[in-house]
């Protein structure tokens, strides 16, 4: 026994330890090596399985075999990690000193123990002292001290994690390394969630203000302060920004916080006031409204009125003038950043892939815009960089390594440092399918991958499984039922067409037998006419040539306009470019479109040959496109047919093998129509047994395609965007989650399909502003960050009360009057009158429980052992009131007219008492004897 000690200690590597049950050596320890070496936390027990299983183990040196064929993976993936089954194991040698470990229930956050991805909700954390989170009550969720940092968790109801930090633009440095820190360690709790990020005051991205559909306020100062500090309520006044999802930022009252485009809230008792902009829109308008009633709701229990004031009215704007002083603090920063601030064009777009820490080495330019999907590899995490005032994006595939996971934000901060960015830029970690629409819109072919097999096996059956297939590309698979990649069509009923050739600055109406006769050099107008009952639906094509100058363009479409204004603005303008004719318009013009080319008709040589192409258009509605091309071997394709007519008047069929047979029938037909006398006298020449007569006639023989290759835009979820005019400044806005109630009667909005855009103006928009539409159009392509080409979209041109089926399905319960404007906002304002006439503010405010207590000084309540008959959340019960007032700064009548968030933060800083996330307990109401005996 003795020589076998001595033999072990004197060996110079440990032995390797091997399990007959396995192939790969396993270890009996609970940690990785791997882990060890990443400095990885231990895991919380609740995110550990019940029983140990086989999962990827480290492979040590002496135990691997450099010639065996393929070594094991070593690596954690993301998916490993997101495993139930996975386990971490360490491999222990004997002689190697490991310390020990400490549990993790004692390193885990208090705060994160009842933490679950099986309760969906919102759950939001503030952190306090040093290092202690607590979490706040339901009526604080969405109200952020300036001075303090938090975290915000949201679970859906697929169990997928949305992680936020928070951190106020006054909080200070320790608070930030911590808030970090802390919300780390819950995303290991976690699992790591779908979406992380690190949010700063003023410049939260979409995925944040998402979360909050109500708006977030900015409140004042910290949570627990001096006394002296707390017991002023300096900021009270509130300027509202953004569109869908609002901030509201806190200033002291001040006549510069005013703007004629935006709205303000001064917080006061009784009365609370909101200042509505001359030029404000009114989707702000009712959202400023809203946000008062959330605060007189929540931080005043609903015992306050609100008074709006109009700038448009003399006498109460200069009356609320009154209240307001010139000296302030108000800066620069309360002007918040918008994603519609940010000009597209002078954003600098890259990605990068990230491998380490050293942004010259680890993270190399990987791709310039135009951006595509495959330039994602799921074993790799990349890094979209748009500029200095947009969210930076890590991306994280599926297969990457877990450091890439635990260390996305840590990089993305290295690499704001090396570029010189604002601190304040969000930084967000997405993982790979649960990328937001701001991430996916840079892409230019950006598809939804079929990972989620669970939707399509609740949603989709053998009998109607084709409304899962998406795909405009492939013939072979149509979308027929789903609401949203459907075709856009139009109401049957008793039709009318007039069509108009625009030559420079006339119109030139066309006879009914020259419809669907058209000049790749010209532009044509299309009014059709659709008679169903006592509704009449008009709409009005624009179809521009191939060979059109593009200055020709811009002038046809101020013509459309223009004739759309004389029928009332009551017509549908479709933008149609030659090549890309909708099935719609192909209906109209009774399923053939016959096209010449400009240069063949005004070639001096009018005994040439001609040669046309004659190929399905739409094989749904048989529609057929004639197209003249130039009579050379290489305007040949084998997916076509061809009618060749030469000056002798003979005519010659050529049919490719891709050809279908309603394109050769058709062929046959149109021999009558280019050629009357050989209709029944022609030749039939068949792809591949061509005579040498045949290519005398076109040239000699070259290469020529073999399909039509049209570039069609995939079909996306829709996008809303509303228009900023700016003087000579055009701006973009993206809303999200959109409804009807976002739209304004005096804007214009952008709703983007990706193949298609739908330009919608309200009633009440100017002239001036209709006029910049085809300028808001075209700056809006030309600055798309997925490179967009114009001519492969489709657009369309709506004006409100006119809306087609197609546009309305958008947007969930569509109504005649659900639209935002001068209606809705005035009824708003009625509805806020008459719940100021139920609301009595002489309702007495002081809770009356200290009566009868027996009264301690405030010395005494500062004390840990407290008399028996003091509750210690609520201290102040048993001051008089003359210690009240010493304490707090204020008298007891006073200080319940404090929002409550003013008073908790008092009774903190005073030391007072602690306000419990169950319950309130500075609004005790004493019902009066009237109210206790009905």
């Amino acid at each position: 026994m003795s020589s076998t000690k001595t033999l072990t200690s004197k060996l110079a590597y440990p032995t390797p330890v091997y399990i007959l049950r396995s192939a790969r050596p396993r270890s009996r320890a609970r940690r990785s090596d791997l882990d060890r070496l990443c400095d990885s936390p231990p895991r919380a027990p609740s995110a550990l399985p019940d029983r140990l299983v086989k999962s990827p183990t480290f492979i040590s040196e002496k135990t691997y075999k450099p010639y065996s064929s393929k070594r094991p993976s070593t690596s954690r993936t993301y998916l490993s990690s997101l495993s139930n089954n996975h386990v971490d194991i360490d491999v222990r040698d004997p002689g190697v000193k490991v310390k020990p470990e400490k549990s993790s229930l004692m390193d885990q956050e208090p705060a994160f123990v009842d933490v679950t991805k099986d309760v969906p909700g919102l759950t939001v954390w503030r952190l306090e002292g040093k290092s202690r989170l607590i979490q706040t009550d339901e009526r604080d969720i969405g109200f952020f001290h300036e001075g303090a940092t938090y975290i915000a968790l949201q679970i859906n109801e697929d169990g997928d994690a949305s992680l936020h930090y928070w951190i106020g633009a006054f909080a200070n440095e320790d608070h930030k390394t911590v808030i970090e820190e802390k919300a780390h360690e819950l995303d290991r709790i976690v699992t790591h969630a779908a979406i992380f990020s690190r949010e700063s005051q003023y410049h939260e991205s979409s995925c944040f203000m998402r979360l909050f559909p109500d708006g977030i306020v900015y409140i004042e100062s910290k949570p627990k302060t001096t006394v002296s500090r707390a017991s002023v309520y300096a900021k009270r006044m509130y300027r509202i920004t953004g569109r869908k999802y609002i901030r509201a930022a806190c200033s002291e009252p001040s006549l510069e916080v005013l703007d004629s485009e935006a709205a303000c809230i001064l917080d006061g008792f009784p009365r609370m006031y909101v200042w509505i902009g001359r030029h404000c829109n009114y989707a702000l308008r009712n959202k400023a409204i809203h946000v008062a009633k959330r605060i007189r709701n929540l931080q005043r229990e609903g015992i306050s009125h609100i008074i709006v004031v109009d700038e448009k009215d003399d006498v109460m704007n200069e009356a609320f003038k009154k209240k307001l002083h010139n000296n302030t603090q108000f800066s620069e920063q309360t002007q918040c950043c918008r994603p519609g601030d940010v000009d597209p064009e002078n954003a600098d777009r890259r990605m990068h892939r990230v491998s380490g820490d050293h942004v010259m080495y680890n993270m190399p330019e990987a791709a310039k815009p135009p951006f595509y999907q495959r330039y994602l590899v799921q074993r790799d995490c990349y890094l979209m960089d748009r500029g200095a005032r947009l969210p930076l994006y890590v991306w994280v595939g599926s297969q990457a390594h877990e450091n890439e996971i635990l260390y996305a934000i840590k990089r993305g901060k290295t690499f704001c440092q090396h570029k010189q960015y604002p601190e304040v830029i969000p930084i967000c970690r997405i993982a790979d399918d649960s990328e937001p629409n701001d991430f996916k819109k840079n892409f230019y072919d950006w598809r939804e991958k079929d990972t989620k097999h669970r939707q399509l096996k609740k949603l989709y059956s053998i009998g109607n499984i084709e409304r899962a297939l998406f795909s405009r590309r492939d013939q072979r698979t149509v979308a027929k039922k789903n609401e949203l990649w459907s075709s856009d069509t139009l109401p049957d009923g008793e039709d009318e067409t007039e069509i108009w050739k625009i030559d420079g600055d006339k119109m030139i109406k066309m006879d009914n037998d020259q419809h669907g006769i058209f000049n790749n050099g010209n532009s044509y107008i299309v009014l059709h006419r659709i008679r169903t009952g006592s509704f009449t639906q008009q709409v009005l094509y624009y179809w521009l040539g191939s060979k059109l100058e593009n200055d020709n363009q811009d002038s046809v479409l101020d013509l459309v306009l223009s004739m759309n204004k004389t029928l009332n603005n009551q017509c549908i303008v479709i933008r149609v470019f030659d090549g890309r004719e909708p099935p719609h318009l192909m209906s109209v013009l009774g399923n053939c479109l016959i096209i010449y080319d400009k240069e063949l008709e005004d070639s001096p040589d009018v005994e040439s040959s001609r040669m046309f192409c004659i190929r399905e258009h739409d094989p749904e509605n048989c529609s057929m496109r004639v197209q003249q091309v130039p009579v050379t071997p290489s305007s040949l394709n084998s997916s076509a047919a061809f009618v060749l007519h030469t000056p002798s008047q003979e005519c010659l069929l050529w049919y490719g093998q891709k050809s279908r047979g309603s394109e050769r029938e058709y062929a046959k037909q149109m021999i009558g129509y280019i050629s009357p006398l050989s209709k029944y006298d022609y030749s039939i020449i068949t792809e591949g047994k061509e005579s040498k007569y045949f290519w005398n006639l076109i040239g000699q023989k070259q290469e020529y395609p073999l399909d039509f290759h049209i570039e069609i835009l995939d079909r996306r979820l829709p996008r809303l965007i509303v228009c900023c005019l700016n003087k000579d400044h055009v701006s973009f806005n993206s809303i999200e989650n959109f409804q009807q109630e976002d739209l304004c009667e005096n804007e214009i909005f952008l709703l983007d399909l990706y193949d298609q855009i739908y330009v919608w103006a309200g009633s009440e928009v100017v002239e001036s502003m209709q006029r910049q539409t085809p300028v808001c159009l075209k700056r809006y392509i030309a600055t798309d960050p997925a490179g967009r080409a114009d001519e492969t979209i489709s657009v369309w041109f709506l004006t409100q009360n006119n809306e087609p089926d197609s546009f309305t399905k958008f947007f969930p319960y569509w109504t005649s009057d659900g639209i935002s404007g001068e209606k809705s906002y005035e009824l708003s304002r009625k509805l806020i009158r008459q719940e100021n006439m139920k609301i009595d503010i002489d309702k007495e405010m002081v809770d009356r429980t200290y009566v009868g207590r027996t009264k301690y000084s405030y010395k005494d309540l500062l004390k840990r052992e407290l008399p028996e008959d003091v509750d210690p959340q609520h201290k102040e019960r048993n001051l008089s009131e003359k210690q009240f007032k010493e304490a707090v700064k204020y008298s007891r009548d006073q200080f319940y007219r404090l929002p409550l968030w003013k008073q908790e933060q008092l009774f903190k800083s005073a030391r007072l008492g602690h306000t419990g996330a169950s319950e309130n307990p500075y609004r005790l109401r004493i019902e009066s004897p009237e109210n206790h005996n009905q």
